[in-house]
Protein backbone atom coordinates (compact mmCIF):
# COMPACT_ATOMS: atom_id res chain seq x y z
CA UNK A 1 0.00 0.00 0.00
CA UNK A 2 1.35 3.62 -1.18
CA UNK A 3 0.12 6.85 0.26
CA UNK A 4 0.94 9.86 -1.12
CA UNK A 5 1.44 12.75 1.64
CA UNK A 6 1.65 16.21 0.94
CA UNK A 7 4.82 18.04 1.99
CA UNK A 8 6.00 15.01 3.68
CA UNK A 9 6.60 12.48 0.78
CA UNK A 10 5.55 9.04 0.49
CA UNK A 11 4.71 6.31 2.51
CA UNK A 12 5.50 2.50 1.35
CA UNK A 13 3.65 0.32 4.01
CA UNK A 14 4.50 -3.24 3.62
CA UNK A 15 2.53 -6.22 5.75
CA UNK A 16 3.70 -8.42 7.84
CA UNK A 17 2.71 -11.02 5.27
CA UNK A 18 5.15 -9.92 3.04
CA UNK A 19 8.09 -10.19 4.82
CA UNK A 20 9.83 -12.94 3.17
CA UNK A 21 9.33 -10.97 -0.44
CA UNK A 22 10.61 -7.70 2.09
CA UNK A 23 13.94 -9.54 2.77
CA UNK A 24 14.43 -11.25 -0.25
CA UNK A 25 14.10 -8.38 -2.95
CA UNK A 26 14.99 -5.60 -0.23
CA UNK A 27 15.50 -3.01 -3.34
CA UNK A 28 12.55 -3.08 -5.26
CA UNK A 29 10.67 -1.58 -2.10
CA UNK A 30 13.16 0.69 -1.28
CA UNK A 31 12.91 1.96 -5.02
CA UNK A 32 8.89 1.95 -4.67
CA UNK A 33 9.60 4.25 -1.32
CA UNK A 34 12.11 6.45 -3.35
CA UNK A 35 12.86 9.17 -0.99
CA UNK A 36 9.85 8.37 0.94
CA UNK A 37 9.32 6.15 4.03
CA UNK A 38 9.56 2.20 4.27
CA UNK A 39 7.46 1.15 6.93
CA UNK A 40 6.64 -2.38 7.72
CA UNK A 41 3.07 -2.97 9.59
CA UNK A 42 2.89 -5.73 11.84
CA UNK A 43 0.98 -7.84 14.45
CA UNK A 44 3.09 -10.18 15.81
CA UNK A 45 6.81 -8.95 17.76
CA UNK A 46 8.33 -11.74 15.69
CA UNK A 47 7.44 -10.22 12.31
CA UNK A 48 8.80 -7.34 13.40
CA UNK A 49 12.23 -8.79 14.92
CA UNK A 50 12.61 -11.18 12.22
CA UNK A 51 12.86 -8.11 9.92
CA UNK A 52 14.99 -5.45 12.16
CA UNK A 53 17.19 -8.69 12.43
CA UNK A 54 17.38 -9.52 8.78
CA UNK A 55 17.17 -6.22 7.61
CA UNK A 56 20.72 -4.86 6.22
CA UNK A 57 20.21 -0.76 7.64
CA UNK A 58 23.53 0.08 5.77
CA UNK A 59 22.41 -1.00 2.36
CA UNK A 60 18.96 -0.09 2.36
CA UNK A 61 18.28 2.63 4.80
CA UNK A 62 16.16 2.07 7.96
CA UNK A 63 12.90 0.89 8.27
CA UNK A 64 10.06 2.11 10.28
CA UNK A 65 7.49 -0.28 12.63
CA UNK A 66 4.07 0.20 12.12
CA UNK A 67 2.06 -1.60 14.84
CA UNK A 68 -1.45 -2.64 13.81
CA UNK A 69 -2.49 -4.33 17.52
CA UNK A 70 -2.07 -0.60 19.62
CA UNK A 71 -4.37 2.04 20.51
CA UNK A 72 -5.70 3.83 17.47
CA UNK A 73 -4.39 6.95 19.55
CA UNK A 74 -0.71 5.76 19.41
CA UNK A 75 -1.56 4.35 16.02
CA UNK A 76 -2.08 8.06 14.56
CA UNK A 77 0.65 9.64 16.15
CA UNK A 78 2.90 6.82 14.75
CA UNK A 79 1.51 6.94 11.49
CA UNK A 80 2.04 10.76 12.10
CA UNK A 81 5.67 10.80 12.79
CA UNK A 82 5.99 8.24 9.61
CA UNK A 83 4.28 11.02 7.24
CA UNK A 84 7.24 13.36 8.26
CA UNK A 85 9.72 10.87 7.89
CA UNK A 86 10.87 10.35 11.51
CA UNK A 87 10.81 6.16 11.55
CA UNK A 88 9.43 4.58 15.14
CA UNK A 89 11.63 1.88 16.63
CA UNK A 90 9.09 -0.29 19.22
CA UNK A 91 11.00 -0.49 22.43
CA UNK A 92 11.21 -4.32 22.10
CA UNK A 93 13.76 -3.76 19.23
CA UNK A 94 15.44 -1.52 20.79
CA UNK A 95 15.93 -4.27 23.27
CA UNK A 96 17.44 -6.46 20.87
CA UNK A 97 19.86 -3.96 19.99
CA UNK A 98 21.72 -4.11 23.33
CA UNK A 99 20.94 -8.13 24.77
CA UNK A 100 23.32 -10.33 21.90
CA UNK A 101 21.51 -13.38 22.83
CA UNK A 102 18.24 -12.08 20.86
CA UNK A 103 20.38 -11.90 17.67
CA UNK A 104 20.15 -13.93 14.69
CA UNK A 105 23.11 -15.54 13.33
CA UNK A 106 23.86 -12.73 10.93
CA UNK A 107 23.76 -10.32 13.34
CA UNK A 108 27.33 -10.64 14.95
CA UNK A 109 28.87 -10.15 11.89
CA UNK A 110 27.62 -6.43 11.85
CA UNK A 111 28.22 -5.73 15.47
CA UNK A 112 32.11 -6.58 14.42
CA UNK A 113 31.62 -4.04 11.49
CA UNK A 114 30.26 -1.32 14.44
CA UNK A 115 33.02 -2.61 16.84
CA UNK A 116 36.09 -1.82 14.45
CA UNK A 117 34.36 1.84 13.96
CA UNK A 118 33.48 1.97 17.69
CA UNK A 119 36.18 4.88 18.42
CA UNK A 120 34.59 6.78 15.91
CA UNK A 121 31.48 6.73 16.85
CA UNK A 122 32.75 6.90 20.45
CA UNK A 123 34.24 10.06 19.33
CA UNK A 124 31.34 11.44 17.89
CA UNK A 125 29.29 10.74 21.19
CA UNK A 126 31.81 12.70 22.68
CA UNK A 127 30.91 15.67 20.68
CA UNK A 128 27.59 16.11 21.56
CA UNK A 129 27.16 18.38 24.60
CA UNK A 130 24.88 17.40 28.13
CA UNK A 131 21.75 18.40 26.72
CA UNK A 132 22.15 16.62 23.68
CA UNK A 133 23.24 13.85 25.15
CA UNK A 134 19.80 13.81 26.64
CA UNK A 135 17.81 14.68 24.12
CA UNK A 136 19.12 11.22 22.14
CA UNK A 137 18.48 9.22 25.27
CA UNK A 138 15.15 9.97 25.44
CA UNK A 139 15.08 9.80 21.96
CA UNK A 140 16.07 6.10 22.02
CA UNK A 141 13.52 5.25 24.90
CA UNK A 142 11.13 6.20 22.78
CA UNK A 143 9.58 9.70 23.83
CA UNK A 144 7.71 12.20 21.90
CA UNK A 145 9.80 15.63 21.61
CA UNK A 146 6.45 17.41 23.65
CA UNK A 147 7.50 14.29 26.30
CA UNK A 148 11.14 15.40 25.93
CA UNK A 149 10.34 18.85 26.16
CA UNK A 150 8.06 18.65 29.36
CA UNK A 151 10.63 16.57 31.19
CA UNK A 152 14.11 18.85 30.45
CA UNK A 153 12.01 21.69 31.10
CA UNK A 154 12.39 23.21 27.02
CA UNK A 155 10.02 23.79 24.32
CA UNK A 156 9.23 21.44 21.80
CA UNK A 157 11.23 23.70 19.14
CA UNK A 158 14.37 23.62 21.03
CA UNK A 159 14.10 19.41 21.02
CA UNK A 160 14.10 19.48 17.32
CA UNK A 161 17.11 21.87 17.44
CA UNK A 162 19.40 19.59 19.33
CA UNK A 163 18.10 16.62 17.61
CA UNK A 164 18.99 18.54 14.45
CA UNK A 165 22.24 18.77 15.64
CA UNK A 166 22.70 15.33 16.85
CA UNK A 167 21.98 13.66 14.01
CA UNK A 168 24.34 16.16 12.37
CA UNK A 169 26.91 15.80 14.49
CA UNK A 170 26.62 11.55 14.46
CA UNK A 171 26.04 11.07 10.99
CA UNK A 172 22.69 9.62 10.96
CA UNK A 173 19.50 10.82 9.01
CA UNK A 174 17.01 10.07 11.32
CA UNK A 175 15.60 9.77 15.04
CA UNK A 176 15.66 5.62 14.86
CA UNK A 177 19.33 5.61 13.04
CA UNK A 178 20.07 7.77 16.08
CA UNK A 179 18.34 5.70 18.88
CA UNK A 180 20.47 2.42 17.31
CA UNK A 181 23.35 4.87 17.38
CA UNK A 182 22.63 5.22 21.38
CA UNK A 183 22.32 1.72 21.90
CA UNK A 184 25.44 1.01 19.98
CA UNK A 185 27.47 3.56 21.95
CA UNK A 186 25.91 4.13 25.18
CA UNK A 187 24.59 0.28 26.23
CA UNK A 188 25.52 0.79 29.79
CA UNK A 189 23.04 4.07 29.95
CA UNK A 190 20.60 2.46 27.55
CA UNK A 191 20.52 -0.78 29.87
CA UNK A 192 20.19 1.58 32.86
CA UNK A 193 17.55 3.35 31.71
CA UNK A 194 15.71 0.14 31.53
CA UNK A 195 15.92 -0.83 35.17
CA UNK A 196 14.59 2.23 35.81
Amino acid sequence: MSTSVPDSGKIVVVDQMLIEDLLARPDAYTKSAGSGCLAFAYRKEESARHLFEGWNRAQFGDVGFLPMNVAPDAWRAILRLLMHEELYLPSFLADCVSTPCQRAPERPRQREAITSNGADRHAQYSKLTRREKQVLKLVSEGKSNKLIAAKLGITEHTVKLHMHNVVGKIGVSNRTAAAHFYFEVAPHEAQQTALD
